[in-house]
């Protein structure tokens, strides 16, 4: 964030601020993200941006909170929620964390009354929109549920929020609630139920510190409860240890009130220890302690100490066996003595430096210590090498029944549609073959009260015209020729469900009336029958027809595209939100290794470039089809080269030289700064492609070759209007 530092957007700046804050608090680092929130709210004030400054009084709130300092983050709540009166969703998340201090602080009838207000929010137009305010409603109602000992109540809420976290993958709410509910399984009893989730926590990829030590609680209080209280009193003790060094009071305290005696020092080192090592490797200044710890389990040496290293000397931050001035010294002087290396936190190499006893064993045992932290550390380097590598493939996304929503206008579609899935309303959702039309249908069934029944999908070309009308609404026996059996009709089959009718628009004027019909009345009258029948179906409608012209053309009647039309939801085609073609990429090629057994493929930068320029006609459909294919081509476990892309996609990136006279030329003068000329290079290149492309982006980018965004980006950044 270095070259934001002076720049004149403070609410740039702001958000900047706030971001970083938040990965701060996911890296256990509560001082810093503190300092970040404070910067944010300086930020803000100097905007006047009231959002950005609410959302940093709240964060605020929150870290102090979690460092256990209740009244001074209840002083920041207390501006947070006056100046967010007119914002609801900014209001309840302030609430929200005043709830959770009000539960820790044992205040459960206030706690109550504050989680009420946010229901009524809920229930307002301008309530939640993400899910992501669901689930931290959901899960501080748990909290107080099981509060107030109603633990079936607790464990149906969080079953709840489990299921909507899993449905929108989110790596960071999904294993916090399987926690929790680990937890309350341990509490009726459940002890087999309860390993089951544990296990599938733990051996899950990235955890926070704060859910490592949450995991670490959960085994000391499975094991209190087994009987084996030396193994409780191991993992409470890590708990400890490890919230201590991180400066989370809440979780330390909550450690330290199972009151499990400390584990003796002398205890023989397991498996678990090495495994909190891996861990922990990613926090130096966490590792050190636990490794520190590991060192006088095995007793192998007369004097230890941790220091950290930075511009100002050697700290000392802990020692046994020495004096502080000794420990340094020691530190100063590392020669003939044990030395593990942590890696750097805070500007400061934090490690641990120790005199090892003259025996064999101890020996062998520091060096054994000393083995382990390293190899930690180097297989968290090497972990993070491998993220900031894929780092390609945008975070955050969210999937839903194979569709990913990253893109700001898919995401903001999608929360449009997650409002109106509650309302028993027709949606009518346009757009190109292949941009996920029944994908969104899906999703709008799933979130709607009718999730439990049937969601029948129906292609309105996948039959004659003169077959439609028995399909859609059923036949009696003997109704015509060869209706030998009676067939309800797929109108019917959706009872209490959702109809997903895709290619309306391929329905002709002469069924037209009857769906009219249908949709006002909720009647359906089926070939042959004498009286016509009532049927709860919600009705969801699809096209890539241009239903307007249509209209205007006479081939659709009025009455029944403005009954269709209650709610339009436009899904862009694949070349305008571009943004989501890497993850895509990445998604469906995983599916096809996995399908066709081709271990782990990978895209070389150049192949994703093709990918990521190419205009893609089919859309997701046609991104599918050449994951598939490029999969099928390639050898196991290789790297994808542009070779293997369909030649369609690989003419689309095609290079053309340029003779002379072709295009017009610039000159650049040599003695001038080279940020000056590569701007001029660039405004005179974008605004020639502009010209050629008559003004339309996508074409410029094209000519340009970069991405729509790309040009966007540039154009803001050289201050470049669109061609006249």
């Amino acid at each position: 964030m270095d070259f934001l530092d002076g720049s004149p957007n403070a609410r740039i700046l702001a958000l900047a601020h706030l971001n970083r804050c938040v990965l701060y608090i996911l890296d256990g680092d509560l001082e810093r993200a503190l300092e970040s929130a404070d910067a944010a709210l300086r930020s803000a004030d100097r905007s006047g941006h009231f959002r950005t400054r609410v959302a940093a009084l709240i964060d605020t709130a929150h870290i102090l909170h979690l460092q256990g300092k209740y009244d001074e983050a209840q002083r920041s709540l207390s501006v947070a929620l006056k100046d967010s009166a007119e914002h609801p969703q900014l209001k309840a998340a302030a609430l929200d964390c005043m709830a959770n201090i009000l539960l820790s602080s044992g205040r459960d009838r206030e706690a109550a009354e504050v989680l009420d207000q946010i229901r009524k929010f809920r229930m307002e137009p301008s309530g939640f929109v993400l899910h992501w305010d669901e689930l931290t409603e959901l899960y501080s109602s748990a909290i107080l549920a099981r509060s107030r000992g109603e633990q079936g109540k607790s464990e149906a809420l969080i079953r709840h929020g489990l299921d909507l976290a899993e449905t929108n993958h989110d790596q960071l709410w999904a294993p916090k609630l399987r926690l929790a509910l680990a937890e309350s399984l341990l509490r009726r009893g459940a002890a087999d139920d309860s390993a089951l989730v544990l296990t599938r926590v733990i051996g899950s990829g990235f955890l926070s510190l704060e859910l490592l030590v949450r995991t670490y609680l959960a085994r000391a209080v499975a094991e209190r409860l087994a009987g084996r209280l030396y193994d409780a009193s191991v993992h409470a003790t890590r708990a400890v240890r490890v919230a201590g060094a991180i400066g989370h009071r809440l979780l330390e305290d909550e450690a330290r009130g199972l009151n499990l005696p400390d584990p003796d020092t002398s205890r023989v080192p397991t498996l678990d220890d090495a495994v909190a090592l891996i861990e922990l490797a990613g926090y130096p200044h966490v590792l050190a302690r636990e490794a520190y710890a590991l060192l006088e389990t095995t007793a192998a040496a007369d004097a230890s100490a941790i220091v950290a290293r930075g511009n100002d000397g050697v700290r000392v931050v802990t020692s046994r066996g020495w004096t502080a001035d000794e420990a340094a010294r020691a530190a100063a002087d590392p020669d003939g003595r044990l030395r593990i290396v942590c890696g750097a936190h805070r500007d400061e190499t934090w490690e641990i430096v120790a005199d090892v006893k003259p025996s064999l064993a101890d020996r062998c045992n520091a060096v054994a210590v000393r083995k382990l932290t390293e190899t930690a550390v180097t297989l968290d380097r090497y972990r993070r090498d491998e993220k900031q590598r894929a780092a390609l493939w945008p975070a955050g996304t969210l999937e839903t029944d194979g569709g990913l929503w990253v893109s700001e206008q898919m995401t903001e579609l999608l929360s449009i549609a997650r409002r109106v899935a509650t309302a028993d309303i027709t949606v009518l959702l346009t757009g190109e073959t292949g941009t996920g039309k029944e994908v969104l249908a899906r999703a709008i069934h799933r979130a709607s009260g009718r999730a439990q029944k049937p969601f029948v999908p129906f292609n309105c070309t996948a039959v004659p015209r003169e077959m439609l009308e028995s399909q859609l609404f059923g036949y009696r026996r003997g109704a015509f020729t060869g209706a030998d059996a009676p067939f309800d009709g797929v109108i019917r089959a959706a009872a209490g469900g959702t109809l997903f009718l895709d290619e309306i628009a391929e329905i002709g004027p002469d069924l037209q009336p009857k769906l009219l019909r249908f949709l006002e009345t909720h009647e359906v009258h089926g070939l042959g029958e004498a009286q016509p029948v009532k049927v709860d179906v919600r009705v969801i409608a699809a096209t890539n027809a241009d239903l307007d012209s249509l209209v205007s053309a006479g081939r659709f009647r009025e009455d029944l595209y403005y009954r269709l039309n209650a709610v339009r939801l436009r899904l862009p085609p694949l070349r305008e939100r571009r943004e989501e073609i890497p993850p895509l990429v990445d998604l469906y090629l995983r599916r096809s290794c996995e399908e066709l057994k081709k271990g782990r493929l990978t895209l070389d930068d150049e192949t994703l470039e093709f990918l990521l320029l190419y205009s893609w006609p089919g859309n997701v459909r046609q991104l599918v089809n050449e994951m598939r294919r490029m999969a099928a081509l390639a050898e196991p476990d290789s790297v994808i080269t542009p070779a293997l892309l369909s030649p369609e996609i690989q003419a689309s990136r095609r290079t053309i030289r340029v003779g002379p006279g072709d295009e017009p030329e610039i000159r650049i003068r040599l003695d001038q700064p080279l940020d000056a000329a590569i701007e001029m290079i660039e405004q005179s290149m974008i605004r020639r492609a502009l010209d050629r492309a008559r003004g339309r982006y996508e074409d410029a980018a094209q000519l340009l070759g970069i991405s729509r965004k790309g040009l966007f980006l540039k154009r803001r950044r050289l201050g470049l209007r669109k061609a006249s």
